[in-house]
């Protein structure tokens, strides 16, 4: 099938199947194919790329990627879409649909099998927004060779995470390499409409995370309001030491370190 994301179309697979849309799975079918070609634009994709898409719900973007990509694979936990995907996707090819849930499938692996045939892999999503930091964090702390990643989440989340304001999150993608916004989306191009506006980010995977710095940062933040010396005695057994070995003022908070800093917290937390 063509052109899922017409809203004419979009409405006449939901109601050939019975579907509406899960509010357990926080499921907003896109319906807006000027939308949905910016996304796969944005996305840098073409025929030497593998793409990873989770949630592709009635198939929407999973058409856009699909023409682009010379692989692609879905990660779908909602099995009433089966009989939908085999229908919208059946005249591509390079389609695999796994009905999973994505943060119980083992990311590493799949990657390691693109990578065979693909050195350039991506990750592209519309993410439910009740569950959109844990897939990004899963992507982030992923030890394969995914080169990027552009997700949907709610607008005001996309602000957040590209303002200067620093989390775990921003630290670990200013470690492996940048982020940037790249459109804002209207609610009202989904069916049914949330409450909010949506965004589009970019994230550039440039080098992997290591287990030392995601310890330390998520340490560093665990009580964000405490002082790095308080939130450091968990990992080091003379903290004040190893701030002292950092040239860390250990009066300071998580949200005032640098990425040196961290780096160099890091390296402490390797010798233990």
């Amino acid at each position: 099938m063509k052109n899922v994301a017409k809203k004419s179309n979009t409405m006449d697979i939901l109601q050939r199947y019975s579907l509406t849309a899960s509010k357990k799975f926080g499921q907003n079918f896109l319906v807006d194919p000027n939308i949905i070609e910016k996304i796969v634009t944005s996305s840098d994709i073409t025929k030497e790329t593998a793409v990873i898409e989770i949630g592709p719900g009635i198939g929407a973007l999973s058409e856009g990627l699909a023409r682009k990509a010379g692989k692609l694979i879905c990660y779908e936990i909602d099995e009433r879409l089966k009989p939908v995907l085999k229908e919208t996707l059946s005249e591509h090819e390079n389609v695999t649909v796994i009905f999973q849930d994505f943060m119980k499938a083992d990311l590493d692996q799949c990657v390691k099998d693109l990578s065979k045939d693909y050195k350039d892999i991506c990750v592209v999503t519309n993410l439910p927004y009740y569950i959109t930091s844990d897939i990004i964090m899963k992507v982030l702390k992923s030890r394969s060779s995914i080169n990027r990643m552009i997700a949907m989440v709610q607008k005001e989340v996309a602000l957040k995470f590209t303002s200067d304001e620093k989390s775990p999150m921003s630290v670990m993608i200013d470690y492996v390499g940048n982020i940037s916004y790249v459109m804002t989306v209207s609610k009202n191009v989904f069916m049914p409409a949330p409450h909010v506006d949506s965004a589009v980010i970019r994230i550039n995977k440039e080098r992997n995370l290591e287990e030392s710095f995601i310890e330390v940062v998520e340490g560093a933040f665990k009580q964000k309001r405490k002082t790095i010396l308080n939130n450091m005695k968990a990992l080091f057994d003379h903290p004040q030491d190893v701030l002292d070995a950092c040239h860390i003022d250990a009066k300071k908070r998580a949200q005032e370190l640098t990425l040196e800093d961290y780096c160099a917290l890091a390296q402490e937390r390797k010798r233990v």
